[in-house]
């Protein structure tokens, strides 16, 4: 019996069994989900056979072997598997899966976002915050490094190098008005993986 094991990182597979080749990877799990603008990992391994290869439009490899799928225009991409048995007979399988962009990038102070724009906080709650990224909804493991961002406040700007706010940002903040809007903004990222987006600012009104 050939068995084949076809794994994207957007699929949440927790089965440790391989997969009969001749069976569809979409059948283990729904969330047959590639991001657009994303290089996808893909993960493959295929016991017992010849040889494998896998191509389609937007499958790439790199130096150290590993598969990548950077989906393009429409709604949906198809993966091919092409399986070279010792018997030289050749089987080839046909992965369907849905293309999705990649959502906001929306700002985080210690882990605190909003969907809905300006949220309440505490002047106090600054104090060594961590500025930060989150993909809302996105089905992916991933990591930004805040290189950069900036405090405003009532047209008073102030830049702030790496992801924290520093003590003399918020003695910035301090100074602040009760009921004053800051706005964090301008949050400079690194990551490799995805295309570069603006990330979404916080907005905080503050009660006292």
């Amino acid at each position: 019996m050939k068995y084949i094991l076809f794994l994207f990182f957007s699929l949440s597979i927790y089965a440790q069994d391989t997969i009969p080749a001749a069976k569809s990877v979409i059948a283990l799990d729904k969330m047959n989900v590639v991001y657009r603008g994303y290089s996808n990992p893909i993960f493959i391994a295929v016991n017992d056979v010849k040889s494998y290869k896998i191509y389609g439009k937007g499958v790439n490899q790199d130096e150290k072997g590993n598969y990548f799928l950077s989906p393009g225009s429409g709604l949906t991409t198809k993966v091919y598997v092409e399986i070279t048995k010792y018997d030289d007979s050749v089987v080839v399988e046909e992965h369907e899966f849905r293309i999705k962009g990649i959502p906001l990038f929306t700002g985080t102070l210690s882990d605190i976002y909003s969907t809905n724009g300006t949220f309440i906080l505490s002047r106090y709650a600054f104090k060594d915050a961590i500025i930060g990224i989150k993909l809302i909804d996105f089905m992916l493991p991933v990591e930004f490094e805040v290189i950069s961002f900036s405090i405003s406040i009532n047209k008073n700007v102030y830049k702030v190098e790496g992801n924290k706010i520093t003590d003399e940002a918020y003695k910035f903040i301090l100074k602040s008005r009760k009921k004053s809007i800051i706005t964090i903004d301008n949050i400079e990222y690194s990551y490799l993986g995805c295309f570069p987006k603006k990330v979404e600012p916080i907005e905080i009104f503050l009660i006292d």
